[in-house]
């Protein structure tokens, strides 16, 4: 496999193998790439890895709904718009 990178990150590379923390630019991408993986994992715990598991999950989700589990999606949908207003000012 062949990876092009950007100068900066091509940079990047070679400064963290400069440093003797890796040996290979290789080294440095895989440790970049399970980290993203790990991130990824963490960020979407439960996300469904098949279609079969997207199917059980949505009926799961609809039988909650039937139950009078859900939430009512205008206050959901102000809390979202409250959270984004707030973190956009704080940037």
């Amino acid at each position: 496999m062949n990876v092009s990178l950007t100068p900066e990150l091509a940079k990047f590379v070679e400064n963290e193998v400069a440093s003797g923390l890796y040996q290979t630019s290789s080294e440095v991408v895989r440790a970049g790439l399970r980290r993203l993986k790990e991130d990824q994992s963490a960020r979407l715990p439960h996300a469904p890895k098949t279609l079969e598991e997207l199917e059980t999950q949505l009926l799961q989700s609809l039988d909650r709904l039937d139950r009078g589990e859900g939430v009512d999606g205008e206050k959901a949908f102000a809390r979202l718009r409250k959270r984004i207003k707030q973190s956009r000012t704080n940037a």
